[in-house]
């Protein structure tokens, strides 16, 4: 094994986008030293391949480095593709197993083939949401005008254990769901036959609080939401149930990379 292959098979294995490494842990990585010239020069950690071994091992994993802080002995690396170079380790076919014809093929399928190279590069589709704050759950009332009767997305906070906890509701009616948790904050969901109870189980139930939980409520409405695609984006329609859907999805996903629980609830 070359020296650099472990670098180039841990970062293949890895899950993150963005991976901050510290020099001793690459050492360890590696189960060798960096020579001198990779804690001093920049350069050394540039990206640009050819004969350069140790460049190779992260460009073929798929990685480049995003940039680097010597001072503090880190290297930051960003992922370039999904899935690193898995299509190009995969053995391929023999020769004779592919379907064999003595003719060209079609314009259609040349056209296709062409079109796949560009929609086959990873996608970044991330959101940017502006969050109205509306206040304490005990404070605001069923029939506040602060809450409109349209879709969008509700967020509850509280402190669980005493670290900061949200649920994100993906709500057809920001307006009856916060009328219906109030109900089910005073204990008015008992029965099954409550609109607010479903099969049983109440609401606070379902989003993890217990009556007369300190809690904080913000929401998103229309037109505060965008999605954003490799850096072209454009305003998220909330009133569609599959774009608040993912939406809502992404936010509550971003809640748990934060540390917040992000409990996901549709209603």
């Amino acid at each position: 094994m070359a020296k650099y292959d472990p670098l180039r098979e841990h970062l293949a294995r890895l899950d993150e986008v963005v991976w901050a490494a510290k020099l001793d842990d690459l050492e360890t990585i590696l189960g060798s030293n960096l020579p001198m010239s990779a804690r001093e020069h920049r350069t050394w950690w540039a990206n640009s391949g050819g004969s350069l071994v140790h460049q190779n091992a992260w460009l073929d994993a798929g990685w480049r480095v995003d940039h680097t802080d010597l001072k503090r002995d880190l290297v930051v690396f960003r992922r370039l593709r999904i899935g690193g170079t898995s299509l190009a380790q995969a053995p391929r076919r023999a020769e004779t197993d592919a379907p064999k014809s003595s003719e060209a093929p079609p314009a259609d399928a040349a056209r296709l083939a062409q079109a796949m190279t560009a929609l086959r590069e990873s996608v970044s589709i991330t959101i940017r949401a502006e969050w109205t704050a509306i206040g304490a759950l005990a404070d605001v009332a069923c029939s506040s005008q602060l809450l409109p009767a349209e879709p969008g997305v509700y967020r509850l906070t509280r402190l669980r254990d005493g670290l900061v906890f949200t649920c994100i509701v993906d709500s057809r009616d920001l307006a009856g769901f916060h009328a219906a948790l109030r109900r089910s904050f005073k204990g008015m969901d008992q029965q099954d036959t409550a609109p607010e109870a479903v099969g049983g189980v109440r609401l606070i139930d379902r989003l993890g609080i217990e009556p007369g939980t300190a809690c904080e409520i913000d929401i998103l409405r229309p037109g505060n939401a965008w999605i954003l695609s490799d850096g072209r984006g454009r305003g998220a329609d909330l009133a569609k149930s599959q774009e608040r859907e993912l939406v809502a999805r992404l936010l509550a996903i971003q809640e748990r990379q934060s540390g917040r629980g992000g409990r996901l609830l549709r209603w």
